[in-house]
């Protein structure tokens, strides 16, 4: 028991001892768009904690301490630190890190657990608990608006164009009716070896399910779940109101949803949509019970007569997960989370940026500005 669960943890993170890593910050813009957000262990005690900025030269610019959670997904307690933390906004609005900056996450030991920096560069400290370090390049973000995210504990980061700081991978609501072959099925009631329909209207089963719960009092507005209001997508899509968090993707130019402005299929993330008439953010929700589930391939399904997506099983979800959930999902996949592992994505998928743009160019009409 004790080598599967270490094999399933060093799949998800590397190590189970692991007190924290950076998962996801934005370097590129004005302070009140840059942030860092650090995920740890649930329950880990980070008052002592701290993220330490050192410029080019190895010294220190600032430190800033944690702060409180943002909210737990799945283990993970997650931490942000932006222009609300103090000593992270200048008084000019400025950005606060520079392309030749490092960041160290230091634990309550005084230990450094990351040192990273970015933009092809390297810093080597010469004071502070990074001293005598150097850091480690994890990458470029290249566009304005994009950030870098780790979805395998900080191993590797890559570039992500639809920034997401402190949301829940993609769910549905309880009460979302998902298509089967004999008629729909709540998605909190789907199990593994239930059937469901997808776009081809071909019957495939469903493997694993998940569920976990988000916390929303503090969460900003824009990254709030996302109703899609009855008739919102086209006449009779949905045909009643659909819940899904922001990340969730929505399948547009195909099934009447939205072929006006997008004249081939693709995906896009509900939170792209807000602001066409009926689809908001649910501003009053305090937290919400997210399912999903997963079957052998990514593919199209439909949730109150929504195409959108069934769950892309990747490193993003399985750092969620905890031991119990992930010996459940490799028992579903026969012992095996790397064969699990979802490598297509079912439509090419629009980063917001480019959603806007697409429903701009067709003159959708908005009943409030969708840039937040």
């Amino acid at each position: 028991m004790q080598t599967l669960l270490s094999r399933l943890l060093e799949v998800v993170c590397g190590s189970y001892d692991m007190p924290g890593y950076i998962s996801e910050f934005r370097y590129y813009g004005l302070s009140n768009e840059e942030f860092i957000e650090v995920a740890v262990p649930t329950g880990t005690d980070v008052s002592a904690y701290s993220v330490v900025l050192y410029q080019g030269n190895g010294t220190i610019v600032e430190s800033y301490a944690l702060g409180y959670s943002q909210g737990t997904f799945g283990n993970q307690d997650v931490y942000v630190i932006d222009s609300d933390t103090a000593g992270f906004s200048s008084m000019s609005g400025a950005g606060e890190m520079y392309s030749d900056d490092a960041l160290a996450l230091v634990d309550d030991t005084g230990a450094v657990v990351q040192f990273i920096s970015y933009w092809g560069n390297t810093v080597t400290a010469v004071e502070g608990p990074a001293a005598g370090m150097t850091s480690t390049d994890v990458g470029t973000a290249s566009d304005g608006g994009s950030s870098l995210q780790s979805d395998d504990g900080g191993a590797t980061y890559y570039q992500q164009y639809d920034t997401n700081k402190d949301v829940i991978p993609a769910c549905y609501a309880p009460g979302s009716r998902i298509s089967t072959p004999d008629g729909f099925k709540l998605v909190e009631d789907l199990k593994a070896g239930d059937l469901v329909v997808t776009l081809d209207q071909q019957t495939v089963p469903v493997l694993w399910v998940w569920s976990g719960n988000q916390p929303l009092d503090d969460v900003a507005l824009h990254q709030k779940p996302v109703l899609l209001g009855k008739n919102s997508l086209a006449p009779g899509v949905p045909n009643r109101d659909l819940i899904v968090s922001g990340q969730h993707r929505i399948a547009v130019g195909i099934c009447g949803q939205l072929e006006d402005a997008f004249p081939t299929a693709a995906f896009v993330p509900a939170k792209a949509l807000v602001g066409l008439p009926g689809i908001r953010h649910m501003a009053g929700k305090r937290s919400m019970q997210w399912h999903h589930f997963y079957c052998a391939n990514h593919q199209v399904a439909f949730a109150n007569a929504v195409a959108s997506e069934s769950l892309f099983l990747g490193a993003q979800i399985l750092s969620n997960l905890d031991v119990q959930q992930m010996m459940h999902l490799s028992e579903s996949l026969g012992g095996s989370l790397g064969s699990g592992l979802t490598k297509d994505i079912a439509l090419p998928v629009l980063s917001r940026r480019k959603t806007l743009d697409a429903l701009k160019a067709r003159g959708c009409k908005r009943t409030h500005s969708l840039a937040a």
